[in-house]
């Protein structure tokens, strides 16, 4: 009848059957996965197209134009002219403030050589000095 080799042989090649089975199987649902995601990829493309193209319309600068003569006494809008806008001396100075180091205080950028006094010792004496 069937002798161990062929027993062994026959196990061998179920297995080899069904490991290839499941790596067929698993292979297709990946690929449906990976067709679903690019059909998924197009459709958010076709809408940030779309969503662009809405979006020109609604800035551009005709419907703005007719937008604005709809609704000038509401939102008391003005043309903008020339002489709206300032020139380079009126816009204002930028202060440059130092860096300040981890142990410098404010008091410190203010007046460097003032004497630090805390109230319950006197400028002078040290901490020892007052018991």
């Amino acid at each position: 009848m069937f002798r161990p080799l062929d027993i062994l042989f026959i196990g061998l090649l179920l297995a080899g059957a069904a490991f290839t089975y499941k790596i067929k199987h698993d292979s297709e649902v990946a690929i449906e996965r990976v067709v679903k995601l690019e059909r998924k990829i197009k459709k958010e493309q076709e809408l940030i197209d779309i969503l662009k193209a809405d979006w020109a319309l609604q800035v551009s600068p005709k419907r703005l134009e007719i937008l604005v003569e709809k609704y000038r006494d509401e939102l008391k809008l003005e043309i903008l002219k020339s002489e709206n806008i300032g020139g380079l001396e009126q816009v204002p100075v930028k202060i440059l403030i130092p860096k300040i180091l981890p142990d410098t205080s404010i008091a410190d950028l203010i007046d460097p050589d003032r004497t630090i006094s805390t109230g319950s010792v006197g400028a002078g004496r040290s901490s020892e000095g007052a018991r």
